[in-house]
């Protein structure tokens, strides 16, 4: 996370971040990309259906929640 920092600090300062070497370049993809458990929103089975996600809560006896966003699209945008 303090690479991509540093990189974007760089960009904005009109600097151009140094090359990355081709030896590093795994483990700098492998330090920024997500890591398990960090981001666990991304695991729940999201469903698309609120028809679907009614029938499932009740089977399931467990509430809904119910994400939208002011543009009327959730999914799409982030």
């Amino acid at each position: 996370m303090r690479i991509l920092l540093a990189v974007l600090l760089l960009a904005q300062a009109g600097t151009a971040p140094p090359a990355v070497a081709p030896e590093d370049f795994t483990r700098l993809r492998n330090a920024i990309r997500p890591q398990p458990g960090e981001s666990p929103w991304r695991e729940i089975d999201w469903m698309t259906s609120i028809r679907g996600a009614r029938q499932r809560a009740a089977a399931e006896g467990k509430p809904i929640l119910v994400f939208t966003a002011a543009d009327g699209s959730p999914l799409a945008r982030t």
